[in-house]
């Protein structure tokens, strides 16, 4: 190993919180997304064009693990909608065979007070603007929002994230 900390794999989760305290709230959706036992260090925005997808279900994490991930929050009270969103992109273009090539993937995330037919159309627009400015064309693309209206009485949280695993 050269040093390098380039993920291997990575999934995609999601959660809701709900609580009479905004910080439990937040803790709940972090929970509920089945990463509240990690110490999350958010990254930017690129994935190694050989990283691969898991589900959730199929990783083990440890809890007080130094956890990698790009997040998207949102928090508010009784009576707001608040939605949290992320979408990935693969750069690159097909060859001349009808098989795509995958040069590396693309992150982005967009939060707030939002709906989630909102956050889709956002999260879309600029995984193109991103793919645009590095004058490359996404071949595939996924999106994971979720977007909730809050409890009367209390506090909410949206998380939606993804983690890289190494």
């Amino acid at each position: 190993m050269n040093g390098q900390m380039i993920p291997g794999a990575f999934f995609v989760t999601s959660g809701v919180g709900m609580d009479f305290e905004q910080a439990n709230a937040f803790d709940f959706a972090l929970c509920d997304a089945g990463i509240g036992e990690c110490n999350l260090v958010e990254v930017s925005s690129i994935l190694p064009a050989k990283a691969v997808e898991t589900e959730r279900d199929n990783v083990t994490l440890i809890p007080g693990e130094i956890t990698f991930c790009v997040l998207s929050r949102a928090d508010g009270k009784a009576g707001e909608v608040i939605g949290a969103g992320i979408g990935y992109g693969w750069m690159g273009e097909e060859d001349g065979n009808g098989e795509e090539r995958r040069d590396f993937g693309i992150i982005c995330e967009h939060h707030g007070h939002y709906s989630r037919e909102y956050l889709v159309e956002k999260i879309r627009a600029k995984l193109y603007k991103m793919a645009a400015i590095r004058d490359k064309k996404i071949v595939e693309k996924e999106l994971e929002v979720k977007s909730i209206e809050v409890e009367e009485g209390k506090f909410g949280s949206v998380v939606v994230a993804l983690v890289f695993l190494f």
